[in-house]
């Protein structure tokens, strides 16, 4: 019954998100403000600590700024609305996960990956990791990672386990690095909407090819890394898979944003809304596709069964994720009135600070913060408005988008707080820091290295 009652809520604060793309009736907001704190309090006892304190937080920051008369009712409903958007992504996404998550192509195409050729096989992993994150989010790494343990199982013999932990460490740093790259330009990651919802200015259009171009470098700059660490073994004989199976996942990943495209353009929304109508629709008939073989009776008599089933558990079991992602985008949006644009500005003013400076700086607190377990949504969501309060800001919101992005990227597959570094290591059998620092540190180390350098010619 809490279940069935929880989705119903989110479900509710979802028709207000979207509600609100087509109507600027006000009374959706505070519709939308009741339902997630009544799914907050219905799931309360699965709740972890710290996403209490968050769910605690939030509100109560938000009643005294309002009361103070510090922030406005139209900034409150503005919040709301944010928290509510935010519900939305997680839970259209979820449904694309979902579909995916059972998915034969999926496993299909994981098979094919771990079994390349080594000469290869560092790039596919990593190009393939990054394709199942568009779609998998997190559950990519479970998918890869399971494969790569099943396909390593070196005998007894010394030499053999040496290999073969080599082997393992390649295959998973490649999946830890293409997984990283998704926050770069995939409208399905939380960066994405993260860094579009605090730069008005910037499209999800504008910034894709540049995002597109980081990916392939980043992606690229991991296999010459590996590449040089590691001699080019004499035997390529290795029973591959047909590469051919990986083609409908990128004519897959490919739909997404082309559709999204379409639909924004002919119903005049903004990429980001339209895309959160369309992950659903997608997920629904993909699941319908798996089906396939059955009367139609029948095929939708299972995909309303998965839905009755499948979708309550999945949409509750976000909880964690639902108060954090509500939260930080509440905390967020009623701090900047909080900013004092004027003041921020004299300062970098009288410390000389330039462009480059500061957007490093940027880069250095987003790290820091990472290292000590802060979580990078709350960390960007104000840094991003406060740079957005900035009145003298000279810096193309391309630019901005990029150091966001590249560093989530960075410490994504770096500290030892992030949900991906501690999923991957343990397929590793090592411990998170050990996987980000000793395995993974030079890649990152590097590529903040070029990025800071860029910044200092180009700005």
């Amino acid at each position: 019954m809490a279940r069935t009652l929880s989705t119903l809520c989110l479900l509710t604060a979802c028709f207000c998100a979207l509600a609100r793309e087509f109507s600027d009736w006000f009374l959706f907001s505070p519709l939308a403000g009741g339902v997630l704190i009544l799914f907050t309090i219905l799931q309360w006892p699965g709740i972890n600590l710290t996403y209490r304190i968050f769910a605690i937080l939030a509100p109560s920051l938000g009643l005294s700024l309002w009361l103070n008369g510090a922030v406005s009712t139209e900034i409150l409903g503005d919040a709301i609305d944010r928290g509510a958007f935010f519900t939305l992504f997680l839970t259209s996404l979820a449904v694309l996960r979902e579909s995916a998550r059972s998915s034969r192509l999926v496993r299909r195409c994981g098979t094919v990956l771990v079994n390349q050729p080594p000469g290869r096989r560092y790039f596919l992993m990593s190009f393939g990791s990054h394709l199942f994150g568009v779609m998998l989010n997190i559950g990519a790494l479970n998918v890869l990672g399971t494969m790569i343990r099943r396909a390593i199982r070196p005998g007894p013999d010394p030499e053999a386990q040496r290999i073969g932990g080599i082997r393992r460490k390649r295959m998973l740093t490649a999946t830890i690095r293409g997984f990283c790259g998704v926050p770069l330009w995939a409208p399905t990651s939380v960066t994405m909407l993260l860094v579009l919802s605090g730069i008005p200015d910037l499209t999800w259009e504008q910034y894709a090819p540049l995002g597109l171009l980081w990916t392939l470098l980043f992606i690229l700059w991991g296999a010459v890394l590996d590449r040089l660490a590691y001699k080019r073994p004499k035997v390529q004989s290795v029973n591959g898979g047909n590469l051919a199976h990986l083609l409908p996942l990128v004519a897959l990943v490919a739909l997404i944003p082309s559709l999204t495209y379409v639909v924004a353009q002919v119903t005049g929304l903004a990429l980001f809304s339209a895309l959160l109508m369309c992950a659903p629709i997608i997920g629904l008939t993909w699941i319908w596709v798996q089906y396939k073989g059955r009367p139609t009776r029948v095929k939708g008599g299972l995909l309303l069964r998965r839905m009755r089933r499948s979708f309550p558990e999945t949409f509750t079991n976000q909880r964690n994720e639902v108060v954090l992602f509500v939260s930080s985008g509440f905390i967020g949006v009623i701090l900047i009135p909080l900013i004092d644009p004027v003041a921020a500005s004299e300062f970098l003013a009288r410390a000389s600070i330039s462009n480059a400076t500061l957007m490093v700086g940027i880069s250095l607190v987003m790290l820091v913060f990472a290292f000590v377990g802060v979580n990078a949504i709350i960390t960007v969501t104000l840094i991003l408005g406060a740079l957005q309060q900035l009145p003298d800001l000279n810096i193309l919101p391309q630019v901005q988008a990029s150091v966001i992005a590249i560093t989530w990227a960075v410490f994504a597959g770096a500290s030892p707080f992030t949900a991906s570094l501690r999923f991957i290591s343990g397929f590793a059998g090592i411990s998170p820091l050990r996987f980000g620092i000793e395995w993974n540190g030079w890649f990152s180390a590097s590529v903040l290295g070029i990025m800071y350098v860029t910044l200092y010619l180009v700005l």
